[in-house]
This record gives structure tokens, sequence and C-alpha cells, in this order.
């Protein structure tokens, strides 16, 4: 992750540091996408378009599947500030 960093032409306080970490999963697709026009950008279009891809993801699968053959898997479901 330093090496990513120091790669940037952003000065992220400790904070957004971390939050951009946590909420990329420190992907580096996902790390590159979140600097747009040299600042820390987490509501780009990109993310966007992965929220709704997920979304249309888990829906087809719960669609596809009973609830009797989802219960036997655990489905989990996190929050995105996208919702």
């Amino acid at each position: 992750m330093d090496h990513w960093w120091a790669r940037q032409e952003v000065d992220p306080d400790s904070d957004k540091k971390l939050e951009v970490e946590d909420f990329t999963g420190r992907i580096p697709l996902f790390l590159d996408k979140c600097v747009v026009d040299g600042k820390i950008n987490l509501t780009t279009q990109f993310f966007r378009d992965i929220d709704q891809q997920a979304a249309l993801f888990e829906w087809r699968i719960q669609k596809t599947y009973s609830k009797e053959d989802l219960r036997k898997y655990g489905i989990l479901i996190l929050p995105t500030q996208f919702r």
C-alpha cells in the first residue's frame, strides 16, 4: 500500500487514507479509480456501476434459487453509501 500511495499526487490525511483502503479493499483497480483530478473521490460513476452490478448479481442469485437452497449458504450484504 505504501508504494501505491507514493505513486499518487494526493496527500490524504490519515483518516481519508484508511477510508480509501477500507472502501476499495486495497484492490489496485479500485484504488486507481478513486483518484480523480488529483483528489480522492469515492463517489465516481465507476463505483456506482460496481454497486449496481453487485446488486443485480445478488438479485439474480436469489431469483434463481429457492429459499431453501439459499439457506444453505451465508449471504453477506455490505452497506454502501450509494443505496
